[in-house]
């Protein structure tokens, strides 16, 4: 007894529209929530185009396994371009800059050691697994969506693709209001990112043989010590800010004069950090190098070939070179590449006091420790590189400097400040909160640098104090710049006179500035204003 063939019957009922029409909702949310969150702007993307894929594969009959391994990749895809989607949104709120697949992988490690700090190791590591199975639970889930809805005979299923494709494809390229294609949009932006990747390899490359960046001595500034002080998360929308400023102008003018009464100069100006929102060392290597550093990968790059750094242009004045980076906890083998004679990393302070936070010890204590311990193992001037991280991200808890410092010691003194404050994990949740703690750690970081420099700081001594960068977003705004305060310190008038000649002005507030200048600029300008010995003390 034979059977007869079986055959699939059309199914095109209302059930079935409202499942198609219902997968492609879905797909369209998990698509435009992200632009949402980029945009920062609710509605400001309603319609993602590639959702109207749906109907097409919906018309595709199951069981084929060519249709199963096409659903399989666009599945992928779709997976990619949604999680890209929720990455870029999260690169636009911290760095204020778009997602670069080409390097941006390799803060993955920077973010698990950032969770470690704040939170704790099993945060991290919960973390850590929580996004690798929701990346495989989404393109699970986006092969179970596209899984054909119904079934249609004969030359149904390739008209229902091509109508597809015929009111998808102008929708994707077009610019209709609330319509953009989130594939096109991540397509056309990684494009860019790649262009100036190629730009910035070219740019790095050539300054290996360029004149300007070789090393080369800076008699101006031979026998006197030279120091730069990085304050984390200083950007200029603190002073622009009418809340923030309100509380920091203040302090600076005030610091103006207490600096000026002991016998200090300070001049003060604006210049454009590499980058937003974290990954400080990048500008300091590009402070050290005289190239902006805007990515990891430029910044190893930087590491692996022969660039002239200005920590080599110190070496050949005299000076001992010494970073001062008690942000480091692991090993560091770049210390050593950029170019510095000593480094102190968290290990090497001798803090015995409470870790603060993702802060391992307050800025007041590692300040106090380079002028009592580490500044007096120096023989003949030093060139030093301070990174202060009391401002650092989740800024809680914030303390209070101390008035006698002879009783800082170790650091066992800071226990009592364990406890106080805002618990961190309660500010990603309330902006106001965590600019109100941001201005609170900046206003300490300010201070007892200014104070350590009134105490400490040589008369005919040479200070930097400058941001590394803004802070994120949340605090900023998105409207927000990358410049960076800058305050140039020195008994010795005439070491601030190039800083003058460059628009920079007297005191410790700095003046608005259209278009500042990168970071990568103070070095030249070093090697510039004191390229002969008319400041030899």
């Amino acid at each position: 007894m034979h059977c007869a063939p079986s055959t699939v019957k059309p199914d095109i009922g209302a059930l079935a529209i409202l499942r198609i029409l219902a997968a492609a909702l879905v797909l369209n949310a998990l698509l435009v929530l992200p632009a949402w969150w980029r945009d920062g702007i609710i509605g400001s993307v309603w319609i993602a185009p590639e959702a109207l894929l749906l109907p097409a594969w919906a018309a595709v009959a199951s069981g084929r396994r060519r249709a199963t391994l096409l659903r399989a990749a666009l599945g992928g895809l779709l997976a990619f371009v949604i999680v890209a989607g929720f990455f870029d949104a999260l690169v636009q709120s911290v760095l204020g800059r778009p997602l670069n697949v080409f390097v941006d992988p390799l803060m993955l490690r920077a973010g698990f050691h950032l969770i470690d700090g704040s939170f704790g190791w099993w945060q991290a590591i919960l973390a850590s697994v929580v996004l690798v199975v929701a990346v495989l639970a989404l393109a699970w889930a986006m092969f179970r969506l596209l899984r054909p809805k119904v079934h249609l005979p004969g030359m149904a299923a390739p008209a229902v693709i091509l109508a597809s494709a015929l009111i998808g494809l102008p929708w994707m390229a077009g610019k209709l209001p609330g319509v953009e294609s989130q594939a096109w949009r991540l397509l056309v932006t990684q494009a860019a990112s790649l262009e100036a990747t190629r730009d910035a390899h070219a740019r790095l490359m050539a300054a290996a043989d360029a004149p300007e960046f070789e090393p080369g001595p800076l008699p101006g500034l031979a026998g006197r010590d030279v120091y730069v002080v990085f304050i984390e998360s200083y950007g200029g929308s603190a002073l622009e800010r009418a809340r923030m400023a309100g509380r920091l102008e203040p302090l600076l003018r005030r610091w103006t004069e207490r600096l000026g009464a002991s016998g200090l100069e300070a001049v003060s100006g604006r210049m454009e950090a590499p980058i937003r929102g974290g990954q400080s060392w990048l500008s300091h290597a590009s402070l050290l190098s005289g190239l902006s550093i805007d990515s990891q990968v430029w910044y190893e790059m930087l590491l692996e070939n022969d660039i002239g750094l200005l920590s080599d242009d110190f070496r050949l004045t005299g000076h001992t070179t010494v970073n001062v980076a008690p942000a480091i906890v692991m090993d560091w083998p770049e210390g050593d590449r950029l170019g510095f004679d000593r480094i102190y990393a968290a290990a090497d302070l001798g803090y015995e006091g409470p870790p603060l936070g993702w802060v391992t010890m307050p800025d007041e204590y590692t300040l106090h420790t380079f002028s009592e311990s580490i500044r007096p193992q120096q023989e003949g001037p030093v060139f030093a590189q301070i990174a202060l991280i009391s401002s650092h991200w989740p800024w809680q808890p914030v303390i209070e400097p101390l008035e006698d410092h002879s009783v800082i010691g170790r650091g066992r003194v800071y226990s009592s400040s364990i406890g106080e404050g805002e618990r961190a994990a309660a500010l990603l949740f309330d902006p106001e909160r965590m600019r109100r703690a941001y201005v609170r750690s900046l206003a300490y970081s300010l201070a007892v640098t200014f104070d350590w420099a009134r105490r400490n700081l040589p008369s005919e001594a040479l200070l930097i104090v400058l941001g590394d960068h803004q802070p994120v977003s949340l605090v900023t705004g998105r409207e927000a710049g990358s410049a960076v305060p800058i305050h140039v310190i020195s008994g010795d008038r005439d070491l601030l006179a190039g800083f003058v000649d460059r628009g920079f002005v007297a005191g410790l507030l700095p003046a608005d500035a259209d278009d500042p200048p990168p970071v990568s600029r103070l070095r030249h300008w070093l090697k510039s204003d004191f390229a002969t010995v008319e400041h030899l003390p």
